[in-house]
């Protein structure tokens, strides 16, 4: 595929009498012909986050490690989000909360640590990675292969018998 450059895009639309669409032209990444993105710098907050004093939308960290987390000190409630660097952690959730939200990141450099969520052993994620109905029990894995920094999740408490996963980034897989 030839490269396309934001000049050539911008002639075609000035052609056309499409203002407006010039003006979006400016904003666009285009791709080179080795298929890499140019105009990209990958920060924190390119990717979505923000870590660091201000958090994520104003939230501080928690930094956890195995066990389990609580609402009254790890959720977006209490103004917290959880971070975990550490590899082959497992963060259990509480009893489902109606309401509760946590949102786990997984701070760890590229490739560097397998993150598994689990549910309370009586509670489940509605809705599995795979898209089907939840079951009891079963945890959700950013693996350790295919984690990038600041893969994330993000939970709510969604009815009394699960979890809603709300927001995902990054690849995570079901336990079997």
């Amino acid at each position: 595929m030839a490269s396309v450059s934001r000049a050539s895009i911008k002639s075609s639309l000035r052609q056309s009498n499409a203002n407006y669409f010039d003006n979006l032209a400016d904003s666009v990444a285009t791709l080179t012909d080795s298929n890499t993105f140019t105009d990209f710098i990958a920060t924190a907050d390119d990717k979505g986050l923000q870590i660091g004093t201000a958090g994520i939308s104003g939230l501080a960290a928690s930094l956890q490690t195995t066990g389990t987390i609580a609402v009254a000190d790890d959720s977006v409630q209490v103004g917290k989000y959880c971070t975990v660097s550490a590899d082959a952690q497992t963060l259990t959730l509480p009893a489902v909360v109606i309401g509760a939200s946590f949102i786990i990141v997984n701070i760890a450099a590229d490739g560097g640590a397998l993150l598994t969520i689990a549910p309370n052993g009586s509670d489940k994620f509605l809705v599995d990675i795979a898209g089907a109905a939840g079951t009891d029990n079963k945890a959700i894995i950013n693996t350790k292969a295919t984690q990038l920094q600041y893969d994330y999740v993000h939970l709510i408490g969604l009815s009394a018998v699960g979890w809603l996963i709300h927001d995902i980034r990054g690849t995570w897989v079901d336990q079997s």
